[in-house]
């Protein structure tokens, strides 16, 4: 008796052990969309930029709200393949640094977060004139060509004094 009372208690704590375990998504119950993403381009700029958040794998037809460090600074509504890009604004007073910004996934409250820096140096271009770039430096050609004219001359004098030289010897 006691050996099947053993038996059953190694059977169950064996079944136990082998049964699979779901991760709680961020919202506290089981999620279809833990796998979201979102990415954020560029991923380095200033305070007071304007970057393009792109999400995918969230709930379809779903608003999420997009966030910077906690602080709500846009909203997206997924289309039906649970895909959306919105451009935010980065609050004008972020300090320079690492920081996260993040969006919800789904009713039930997943979280996608991602890594970007503030740095006082956008990475962004900006154009003030909208006309070509300034000319900085010199004009180097004149070098170019002064340096082939050596070249030429210098291949001129080889030639003449192996020419002298064979003419010496045929003498």
């Amino acid at each position: 008796m006691i050996r099947n009372k053993l038996a059953l208690a190694a059977l169950l704590t064996s079944l136990v052990a082998l049964a699979p375990v779901t991760p709680a998504s961020a919202g506290g119950g089981p999620s279809d969309y833990v796998d979201c993403l979102i990415t954020v381009e560029p991923s380095t700029f200033a305070a007071g930029d304007i970057v393009t958040v792109t999400g995918s794998g969230f709930e379809p037809n779903f608003e999420t709200i997009i966030e910077f460090d906690s602080v709500q600074v846009g909203t997206a509504t997924t289309d039906a393949t649970g895909a959306f890009e919105v451009q935010v604004t980065i609050p004008a007073d972020a300090d320079d640094g690492p920081h996260t910004i993040s969006a919800v996934c789904d009713s039930s409250g997943t979280i996608s977060a991602t890594d970007v820096t503030v740095s006082s140096i956008s990475a962004t271009p900006t154009t003030t004139g909208g006309g070509p770039l300034p000319r900085t430096g010199t004009d180097s050609k004149p070098l170019l060509v002064v340096g082939a004219i050596a070249v030429l001359v210098g291949i001129a004098f080889v030639l003449v004094s192996k020419r002298r030289r064979r003419a010496a010897v045929d003498h």
